[in-house]
This record gives C-alpha cells, structure tokens and sequence, in this order.
C-alpha cells in the first residue's frame, strides 16, 4: 500500500504532539509536585482526595469549635470557682454571726456589711460577660443579665436552657452553665441573704433562725454549684481527647492524600527521559523522511 506524504506528515505531527504534551504535562507535574492534575488523570484518586479534603474541612471546623469551646468553659469555670469561693466566705461570716452571746449589734453591723458585699460580689459572677459582650450564664437570652435586683428582690431574667456546639460528627457539647443551675433552681438563697441583712442591721435579736436557713441554703447552691464545676471540667476533658483524636485522623488523612497525590520524582524523571528520547526519535525519522526523494535511489 502506497504511503502518501500527507499520511506521513500527519503521522509525525501527531507523534510530535503526542510526545510534545506529555512531556509538557509530566514538566508541569514535576514543577508542581503534584500527580493529579486534573481529576481525569486519576479518577478514582481524585474521589478519594474530594472525600478526604471534605473530612478535612470538617475537622477544620470542629477545631475550631473545640478551641472557642473551650475558652468558654474554662473561663466559666474560673467564675464559678471565684464564686464557690465567696460562698466558702460568706459561710464563715454565718457562723461567726451565728455566735449571737459572742457579737455585739455593732460586730453584726459589720457582718451585715461584709456579708451584703460578699452577696453582691457572688451575684457579678453569675452576671459575668465574655468579650464579646454576651452574659455566660443567662442561658440562650445573651444579651440579658442571670440575674436582676428590683424592687429588692433577686429574680432569675435569664433562661435554664442549654446551648450546644458541634465538636464532631454527630457530636454535641453543652457550651453553657445556668444561673438556674449554679442557685438550685431559684433565687431563694440570695433573697434570704438581702432579709438576713437587713435584720443583722436592725433587728439583730430575731437572726438566729434566719442564719440556720441561710446557711442551709447556701450549702445546697454550694453542693449545686460544685456539682457545676465538676461538669465543666469533664466537658473540657472530652474535648481534650476529641481535640487529640481529631489531629491523629488529620494526620493518617495528610498521609493518604500525599501517597494519592504526590509525584514520584525518580519515576518522573525516568518517564520524561523517554519521553524526550521518544520526541528526538521522532522528530529525527521525520526529517529523515521529509528529505528522502526518488532521484536519492537513482
């Protein structure tokens, strides 16, 4: 069968552009690093890095909302430690008011002080705000103080309802503790307190029953409010180990997505020798070819 020279030419060109674009892709993955240049050059490594780049988008996030998370409780906690503390203070106070043969009027007037400012030092912490402005412990109502003193009496103006976070995969924190928590469930213990104030002021002989209430009340928002920090920091706890859990399922995933998309240098280098042998070859034999005539054989 008779070769013409445009049969010829469209042969070499294609072998030309043939060799010529694999060369450029193979120099453009070397210079890049990378295997996959686009999805069709490995489709089913290319699902796996779509999945694997979504996980990490994911775990990204939830990163994130274990860091913020975390600085929410722990700030938390320092607030009620500092109020577990105050409670511990006011105890003592009680005790020492309770003491009636021992204190004069004038010694429970100075307790009466003390304690009004403990009471109202216990109160900012439950009142207590982050940086952003919202208050810790009003429950989903942020932009409303726990806990509110009107016409005399303490009332709860925030809620007792939670709020959640997502930490993980189907994973919810509690990033929140409740005035209505930390008090037992009211306001009780804090008027009780602002009562016994102001008879400790006034009318200091009728205080020995309200004491014992008092104390009684406060060792119950004491347990109620421990039993708070305990929670908390086995919140923090959980997202610790998730923290540490999700690093180690980041990492295997950076391991897996360079295996499916790193370039293998040395494999690389020999693939675009033979190419380059592969583009001389055919470049030579095309000018062989192309000058090759009949009168050449006569």
């Amino acid at each position: 069968m008779r070769i013409t020279n445009a049969q010829i030419n469209a042969i070499m060109n294609s072998s030309l552009g043939h060799n010529a674009a694999a060369t450029g892709k193979l120099m453009q993955q070397m210079a890049t690093g990378k295997r996959i240049i686009v999805p069709s050059d490995d489709p089913i490594a290319s699902v796996r890095l779509l999945r694997i780049a979504r996980e990490e988008a994911s775990l990204n996030q939830y990163q994130h909302n274990i860091d913020s998370l975390k600085g929410r409780l722990s700030a938390a906690e320092t607030n009620l430690q500092a109020g577990s503390d105050t409670l511990l203070e006011m105890r003592d106070l009680l005790l020492w008011a309770a003491n009636r043969g021992a204190n004069s009027d004038d010694d429970l007037g100075s307790m009466a002080s003390e304690l009004d400012t403990l009471k109202e030092t216990f109160v900012s912490y439950l009142n207590v705000r982050d940086e952003e402005g919202r208050y810790y412990f009003s429950g989903t109502k942020t932009d409303q103080r726990a806990v509110t003193l009107a016409a005399g009496a303490y009332t709860l103006t925030g809620n007792d309802k939670p709020r959640e976070v997502a930490v993980a995969n189907g994973v919810l924190i509690k990033d929140n503790v409740t005035a209505t928590d930390v008090l037992a469930g009211a306001p009780g213990f804090l008027n009780q307190l602002n009562v016994l104030v102001d008879l400790m002021l006034n009318n200091p002989a009728s205080i020995t029953t309200h004491i014992g209430d008092a104390i009684g009340s406060l060792d119950k928002v004491l347990a109620s409010l421990s039993g708070q920090i305990t929670e908390l920091g086995g919140r923090q706890n959980t997202l610790s180990l998730l923290k540490d859990s999700q690093a180690d399922v980041s990492l295997v995933n950076q391991k897996i997505e360079g295996e499916l998309s790193s370039l293998d240098y040395a494999e690389a280098s020999l693939d675009l020798s033979n190419y380059q042998v592969a583009l001389q070859a055919t470049q030579k034999s095309y000018l062989k070819l192309h000058s090759l005539n009949l009168f050449d054989l006569m």
